[in-house]
């Protein structure tokens, strides 16, 4: 494992804790002070989440927690990615693997009976490999705990308790930003306050005034995320690997490659 050392680089600001590089490979989570219970008691539940989730393909390798923090991979997020590319340079497979990838991830933590309460590209890290881990479980819910943190403002269900099934609706927006390349209603965000913004997206959720979905690749299992039709993270997975089952879904011509071998669709 590297050693601490004073060049390190922030990577992130969370509400919880920052994330700073930690030699090549890896990023550290900085053990919030003491004083800050809140942040505190959220750092504790990360650390007992990670635990329980082992090793998995599809969760972020954790290397070891020491007095300074949790040790993890070291990745990029998602959303970086997809916000810093023209969407049209991203293949059809590409897309698609990233969304199965993803419902593979979060099926398994629902099986480890934990509900992560954050679903979102923000909280998705794509590793040396190219492939899809989640990130960030501080504050989320352990078996019947209440998790401490809840979702984005375009990614809430609005009025339900923290479940299974709000990870899913959360999971709907995750899959519409994969393939827009943006977030659900991201066209009234920085126009209000955070709470109107919010509420906003809720009732034109509620009323399923829904972003346009026509032509997506991912289109049903967006509207089925959002519609509270799924009961299970399994028929998400079945759902997706149908559409892959489907060549044709796939044909849509693409304008040019990422340039970097991490988003090469071949990746297995």
């Amino acid at each position: 494992m590297p050693e601490l050392g004073p060049t390190q680089e922030i990577v992130a600001i969370g509400t919880v804790s920052s994330i700073y590089t930690f030699g090549s490979s890896h990023v550290i989570k900085r053990r919030p002070p003491p004083s800050n219970e809140f942040a505190q008691q959220a750092f504790d539940i990360e650390v007992r989440a990670y635990k329980r989730l082992g090793a998995h393909r599809r969760i972020a390798v954790l290397s070891g927690v020491t007095n300074e923090g949790l040790i993890l991979e070291r990745g990029e997020c998602l959303r970086t990615i997809i916000q810093s590319h023209n969407p049209g340079t991203i293949t059809q497979h590409t897309r698609l693997r990233w969304a199965q990838e993803a419902a593979e991830g979060l099926r398994y933590i629902h099986s480890k009976r934990i509900i992560h309460a954050d679903v979102g590209c923000h909280n998705l890290l794509l590793d040396r490999s190219g492939h899809i881990r989640f990130i960030d479980f501080a504050g989320s819910g352990i078996d019947d705990e209440p998790p401490l943190v809840c979702y984005e403002w375009c990614a809430c269900a609005g009025g339900s308790a923290v479940s299974v099934r709000t990870d899913i609706f959360a999971f709907g927006s995750l899959l519409f930003e994969i393939e827009a390349g943006r977030v659900p209603f991201h066209e009234i965000s920085g126009t209000m306050e955070m709470f109107e913004l919010m509420r906003t997206a809720e009732r034109r959720f509620a009323a399923r005034e829904y972003p346009n979905v026509e032509h997506f690749l991912l289109r049903h299992v967006i509207t089925r995320c959002w519609d509270a039709a799924y009961s299970c993270m399994d028929e998400v997975v079945e759902d997706l690997c149908r559409l892959g089952d489907d060549e044709s879904n796939l044909s849509l011509p693409t304008m040019k490659p990422f340039p970097s071998a991490v988003l090469d669709v071949r990746t297995s």
